[in-house]
């Protein structure tokens, strides 16, 4: 019989709802056992939808020998002291993006979680993704030759009830709108999926940052519209450029570029290569349209990845000191914005 990873859910708003409950009960190895919110509609709704018991807290999934490992689906500011507690109680810990709101939050979560002995994982799914999966494959196979250039951007028109609702309403709070809770806008809500994703598909890591934002359309006080030049450690450039009040959306465009061709994200469905190399079904200086390879839903996928890890006795594929990698990046362009001089990485937390 297949072994299961017993996950209690802490935190049942739009993410845990809306994805992450469904990837899991979709795991071949993982089932959720119980669920937590502090709300007690949320946690009752959850519970009824999932059929798992359900409570308002947190103490009690914790207490429970059954409960392998927890997911944390909180708001930002609340991953770090449920992270230490889970770590505590002897839980592993799948928590999701971005890590934290500082890196001295993720430095003492990596620490509480080394210090038990229990596993850290960090919920950047769009490692999964096939389209992420397919482009790290080329890179890799050097179609492209050397990275010189990364582009992605975010352009959404997030509505004015997503800052107190989310996009479905689930939960009524305000800790999107506050730089303390959520640890900024749309740069570390929405693109840092990209920023992390690149990071994998690439292996290159950004040395320097600068950066401009400004809230020009939100009555937040986050950002709703950032712009971000990292130079990476091969000497590469990159270009980020991030809105969550950009009328009409339609956000495409990302893309590798390399000395010998690029890496273009038109879509979900298929990838766009032109490489003056071609082979491995590519035409040498035409573009080539690469369909993505099959895979899973992509938080089922690191569900199931984060419970082998477990069962095996060895690191997440995205542990916490990737987590705070790519949250150095995004601290390096608001430290960069507020003071309006580039920074240099690594970091201090």
């Amino acid at each position: 019989m297949q072994r299961k990873l017993k996950i209690g859910m802490i935190g049942c708003g739009e993410i845990a709802y809306k994805a992450t409950g469904k990837a899991i009960q979709a795991a071949r190895n993982a089932e959720m056992v119980v669920a937590m919110d502090p709300v007690p509609d949320v946690a009752a709704s959850f519970g009824k939808t999932f059929e798992v018991p359900h409570t308002t807290d947190v103490k009690e999934v914790l207490s429970r020998p059954e409960v392998e490992a927890v997911v944390i689906s909180a708001p930002h500011y609340l991953h770090e002291p449920l992270t230490v507690q889970a770590a505590e109680a002897g839980k592993h810990v799948m928590c999701e993006k971005p890590i934290a709101c500082t890196l001295g939050q993720a430095d003492r979560m990596i620490e509480a979680c080394r210090r038990a002995g229990v596993l850290l994982g960090i919920n950047l799914v769009s490692r999964y993704e096939p389209s992420t999966v397919q482009g790290k494959a080329l890179v890799a196979a050097g179609v492209i030759g050397k990275v010189i250039g990364l582009q992605f951007h975010v352009m959404a028109a997030k509505p004015e009830s997503y800052w107190t609702g989310g996009y479905t309403g689930r939960v009524r709070t305000d800790w999107r709108t506050s730089r303390e809770k959520s640890g900024g806008g749309v740069l570390v809500m929405n693109l840092v999926h990209d920023i992390d994703r690149f990071r994998h598909m690439t292996g290159i890591e950004a040395v320097r940052a600068f950066c401009e934002y400004d809230t020009y359309c939100t009555a937040t006080e986050v950002e709703d519209y950032i712009t971000v030049t990292y130079r990476y450690d091969n000497g590469a450039i990159g270009t980020a450029t991030a809105s969550s009040c950009a009328r009409g959306g339609r956000g495409q465009g990302n893309r590798i570029v390399g000395t010998e061709g690029q890496v273009l994200f038109p879509g979900r469905r298929a990838l766009e290569v032109f490489s003056l190399r071609g082979g491995d079904g590519l035409k040498a200086g035409e573009w080539t349209e690469v369909p993505f390879q099959p895979g899973g839903d992509s938080r089922q996928v690191y569900t199931e990845r984060f419970a082998e890890a477990v069962f095996e006795g060895r690191r997440p594929d995205i542990p916490g000191e990737e987590g705070r990698k790519t949250l150095e990046a995004l601290v390096a362009a608001y430290r960069s914005g507020e003071t309006h001089e580039s920074v240099t990485l690594p970091l201090e937390a």
